[in-house]
Formats: structure tokens, sequence, C-alpha cells
């Protein structure tokens, strides 16, 4: 690990005043180590927004609930909406699967949320989607394609996916979370509504400028980018794609999410995670082994996480600050898997 700290403090030398909160997490076989910047309430093991990582989550949930045979992956989603939610058709039904890889055919985001969240509600976007302006949104938002072809990176759909998974099992997206993955894993500290006795350990986000800025609800749609975390739990959650999770069942639901389903671009898409190839191409060089990656942002926070399961190697990167954290762990995962 001595070599890999050396090359990581080199990094975060090169970005030194760019993030006022920065924690870099790595784990290779069985070593991990942490590394943090800047003004943060509990160094490495404060609490971030981790925006879309948290589709992920939202990805494996469904894969563990098809192994248990509580739906499938070609169910259309309107069999889970509520009565009076008519999800419009342009072809076929979208399924559950369309959802979680980005080939719905659905808009980035739902009919009449775009303008409001460029002006008034442009510092919580996403807050005012509650369970009846989602039911409203399904039936007045029209695909923009027919499902299962072309990849359209969509935020509705994923959003949309977590609230009918939480629906079918008769509980909130949080709860089912909670249950289904972090409890089976002991991930502590991964919320949407995080304790009272937590709170103070919550990092601030803060705009691409530096200003404080304030944190984000995403409601209904909180299955795109509404949990919170810590790079410890983002490891263990990370190690469901190496052999060293504790928990098969869940293990095996993470390699269907790995599985891929469409070529994007240079890429490969699965179920919420994106893939480099074997072959594939990085900025800087081409990469052997197949990486699976996946960044999030929110209004005052950006996050990374990345895994080469062949090699065992984890990457996680949160900063406080809506500044990209993509090429430094890209950057990060690349020496690791060397």
């Amino acid at each position: 690990m001595t070599e890999i700290s050396e090359h990581i403090n080199a990094l975060l030398a090169k970005r030194a005043g760019r993030r006022v909160g920065l924690v870099v997490a790595v784990r290779v076989g069985r070593e991990t180590g942490f590394w943090h910047r800047g003004a943060l309430p509990d160094g490495p093991n404060s609490i971030f927004e981790i925006g879309s990582i948290t589709k992920t989550f939202t990805a494996t949930l469904l894969a563990d609930l098809v192994q248990d045979g509580v739906v499938a992956f070609d169910d259309p989603v309107q069999r889970y909406l509520p009565e009076g939610a008519r999800l419009p058709l342009r072809g076929r039904e979208i399924t559950l699967e369309d959802l979680a890889s980005h080939r719905s055919g659905l808009p980035g985001l739902p009919k009449g949320l775009l303008l409001p969240a460029l002006t008034r509600d442009r510092r919580d976007p996403y807050a005012q989607v509650d369970d009846t302006r989602l039911a409203d949104a399904v039936s007045a938002t029209r695909p923009r394609r027919e499902p299962g072809g072309k990849v359209a990176y969509s935020n509705y759909g994923m959003g949309l996916l977590g609230h009918v998974l939480a629906l079918r099992v008769g509980t909130s997206y949080e709860r089912l979370v909670r249950s289904r993955i972090c409890e089976p894993l002991g991930l502590v500290d991964t919320w949407i509504d995080v304790p009272e006795r937590d709170r103070g350990r919550v990092a601030t986000g803060h705009t691409w400028r530096g200003r404080p800025t304030s944190p984000w609800h995403l409601a209904a749609l909180a299955g795109a980018g509404g949990l919170r975390s810590t790079a410890a739990d983002l490891l263990t959650f990370l190690d469901l794609h190496t052999d060293r999770s504790q928990s098969p069942r869940l293990a095996a639901a993470a390699a269907e999410t790995a599985r891929p389903r469409s070529p994007w671009g240079s890429a490969e898409i699965g179920l919420g995670w994106l893939m480099i190839p074997p072959g594939g191409r990085l900025p800087w060089r081409r990469r052997r082994s197949r990486a699976l990656f996946h960044e999030g942002g929110t209004g005052g926070f950006r996050s990374f996480a990345g895994v080469v399961p062949e090699r065992g190697a984890c990457v996680v990167v949160l900063a406080s600050q809506a500044r990209s954290a993509g090429r430094l762990g890209l950057r990060v995962l690349d020496a690791l898997a060397r």
C-alpha cells in the first residue's frame, strides 16, 4: 500500500485547494486505506450526499428482488404503479430492466420539473416531487423513443424504478435499502434521513465556487440519487463485486448488475453500473480488465465509486463541493488495478 499511498498523495497535492472537503478510500485484497483533505466534521468518517451512486443500490435491489421471485426483470412498470397513474406507451411496455439499464426511452426528468429546477427550486430541485406529483408526472411524461433500444441516461427512470420497487414491497425506498442491503452488509451510515445522533457528522455541501449550499432531498425519486453515506460503507458495498463479501445472496445480485446489457459509446451499461470493457480505453490508456464505475453529484457534492472485480480493487471518492470527482477516481482505480 506504500506505493499506492504515495501515488494518491501526489494526486491529492495537485488538487489542493480545489475542494472544501475530500475523502479518498481504497481497498486492494486485504488492505484498506483512507485519505482526506479539507474541512470535514468527522474526517474520513464524514457522511456525504452520494448522488447517482444511489442508482447502483437501486439496481442491486432489483436484482435481489428478482432472485427472491418478488418481481421479474421483464415485468412491465405499469403493473406496480398506483391506480390512476398510466405510463404512456411508445411501442411495447417499459419493463423494470429497461429502467435499470437506461433503455426505457424516458427523458432525463419528468415533465414539468426542468423549468422549476432551473429557477425557483434550483437549490433543492427534486424536493417537491412527492408520491402524488410523481403519479401525475408518470401520466404526463411521454417516452422519447421505444424501450429496449438506445441507452439514454435518465434520472427519472431510475427514480421511478426505486419508487415502484418500494410500492411492490409495501415500504419506503429508504426502508427497502436498509433492510435488504444495509443491514445484511453492516452499513451503519447509509441513509436518506440521517439519524439525529449522526447529523453532526454530515458534511456541508459547497457550490462549484466553494460557497456553502443547502442539501438536496429527492423525495419520490430517491432511487436516482437520494442516499447519504460514508467512504467505509461504500467500500463494503463495492466488496459485493469481489470475493470479500459476507453476503452470497447480495453478491449474486451484484453479479447480475455487472452483466453488460448494451454498448454505450466506447463503454457498456449493466444494471445501474457503467463499465469499461477489457481493452476499453481510459483517456490516457487502455484497460486490460473490466472496470465498473459510477459518478454522482448533487448541488453541493460530487462522488465516484469504482471496482475492478478481477483485481479485487475498489475506490471511493467523496467531495463536499460540486467539482467533478470522476477523473480523480478513475486515476486511482487505474493505479490500483495495474
